[in-house]
């Protein structure tokens, strides 16, 4: 029996989207499969992050497959850590706008000053996707404003009165809306459809040396999932919501109702090969990949078929 009962697992930022993971740990899951989960956003920006997997900074990351296309691409030494679990199943971005639209179109963004963070690619690179593949709008016809290190100085920025429309996760979009800042006007995610947009990694070495740790942590999330996918929005709001300082319930409530709204949660942590290669087009769409990498060469749905 393994003596370390204590993993260290890494979310891209504290966003109630990432709420799968989070819930590992601040509901108690991983707590009934006898580990102690400790929560952090390590810095560092693309593959950086999944490097912190191979070097033992972290046991469980929170990321997204196109840090492992960046790995590739950059040709990064050492062993690609795996995607071993599906964490969202859609894009969880919302466009917020300074005055309620009711009939908004995409086509309210040409011209107009969109801020969004660059604390990561993906973000603009799906939105380009889902402008792309079901509008007639054209990025390079959006002000973008991008000059914001986090979320949170995007929206800070927007409150402040910069920009038509800006870019965010949840709860930061319905912050917005309860201050009396800004509307929700449209959803990326449902714009674009399933896709592998968050996903659960770990490093082969820590699933080697540490299997037991790794079922360990794939059941409480398996878990975890299944509470999510059938419980209510307020449910869920009061169980986690010791993780969102500065969240009010309601805010926590209206967030976890437009993720579910959206299909962005499944109990179904399988990696799928369609919304893998979603994301590989998404990102030669984007101009940040020219080939293509296997699905196998990313993935590995090994863990999960344990679960």
């Amino acid at each position: 029996m393994e003596k370390n009962k204590v993993l260290r697992i890494s979310e891209a930022a504290r966003s109630v989207f990432y709420i799968p993971l989070l819930a590992t740990v601040g509901g108690g899951f991983l707590e009934k499969e006898g580990y102690q989960g400790i929560l952090g956003t390590e810095p560092g920006k693309g593959a950086e992050r999944l490097k912190q997997l191979e070097q033992g900074v972290v046991d469980i990351l929170g990321n997204t497959p196109t840090l492992s296309f960046l790995w590739l691409e950059q040709q990064v030494k050492g062993d690609l850590p795996l995607q071993v679990a599906a964490l969202t199943h859609r894009d969880g971005f919302f466009i917020v706008g300074r005055d309620s639209v009711p009939q908004f179109k995409w086509k309210d963004l040409e011209g107009a000053e969109l801020i969004t963070s660059n604390f990561s690619l993906q973000p603009l690179a799906s939105l380009r996707m889902c402008l792309f593949q079901n509008t007639s709008v054209k990025m390079d016809n959006i002000k973008i404003l991008s000059d914001f290190a986090t979320m949170n100085s995007a929206a800070q920025a927007f409150k402040e009165g910069q920009g038509d429309f800006v870019h965010l996760q949840e709860p930061l979009a319905s912050i917005l809306v309860e201050e009396n800042k800004g509307y929700i006007v449209a959803s990326v995610g449902e714009c674009l459809g399933p896709l592998a947009f968050s996903t659960v990694a770990m490093s082969r070495q820590f699933i080697e040396n540490r299997r037991e740790a790794a079922e360990a942590f794939m059941c409480a999330y398996h878990a975890t999932l299944r509470w999510i996918e059938t419980s209510d929005p307020e449910e869920i709001a009061e169980a986690t919501g010791q993780l969102f300082e500065g969240a009010s319930k309601s805010i926590l409530v209206a967030s976890i109702k437009n993720y579910k709204s959206i299909g962005a949660w499944r109990s179904d942590l399988v990696i799928s090969k369609a919304s893998y290669e979603r994301m590989v087009d998404m990102w030669i769409e984007a101009g940040h990949m020219k080939k293509r990498y296997p699905y196998e060469q990313v993935v590995s749905n090994r863990l999960v078929q344990k679960v």
